[in-house]
């Protein structure tokens, strides 16, 4: 979210409108595991019945092997590290990339967002409130806690990582990943 408003005030390799995608993409990703997860939970409340404390363990491996395969199928971070490299100003195959990356990324996002409204407006209002009130809480756990947890496991791992390359090497990496003065976020 800092990300967005950093990229409107000043003109970056990694625009505004493409954060704006990857926050929809990460919203439209949480929706759609959230979504997933009740329905699973509702299929297998109808079709199988399981002693109480069994059928939650069912319900968060189902869950989890289901969010998993989504997030590969969906392959949003792929689309993340193709929109961060800036080839919507390439010709040629880098180009043509970038313009599906962007495309896949406004689908997934305005797709995810119509079926939050359509399923919100043929859902009874206790389901809806109880679906939203999850989705809500999973996008404020991802962004407050989830998001900041990768950002510091990224950056401990480069600092690390730098490290130990100039101590086997002694030759120090320049770059990002090399040092504490390259800001972060451009």
């Amino acid at each position: 979210v800092l990300g967005v408003f950093s990229a409107f005030r000043e003109t970056q390799a990694f625009s505004c409108g493409e954060r704006c995608l990857c926050l929809g993409m990460g919203l439209g990703c949480t929706w759609i595991s959230v979504f997933v997860k009740h329905a699973v939970k509702a299929a297998r409340a109808e079709s199988i019945e399981l002693p109480e404390g069994l059928g939650y363990h069912v319900d968060s491996l189902i869950c989890g092997v289901s969010a998993g395969v989504l997030n590969v199928i969906i392959g949003k971070s792929l689309v993340k590290m193709v929109l961060k490299k800036d080839w919507d100003q390439s010709k040629g195959i880098k180009g043509q990339i970038s313009t599906l990356a962007t495309a896949w990324a406004s689908i997934l996002t305005f797709g995810s967002l119509a079926h939050l409204v359509s399923y919100c407006l043929s859902a009874s209002d206790e389901v809806t409130s109880k679906v939203i009130t999850k989705w809500a809480h999973s996008v404020f756990m991802h962004m407050f806690i989830v998001e900041p947890m990768n950002i510091a496991a990224s950056v401990a791992f480069a600092v690390v990582g730098a490290q130990i390359w100039e101590r086997l090497t002694g030759r120090k990496i320049n770059g990002p990943s090399g040092d504490l003065e390259t800001p972060l976020l451009r």
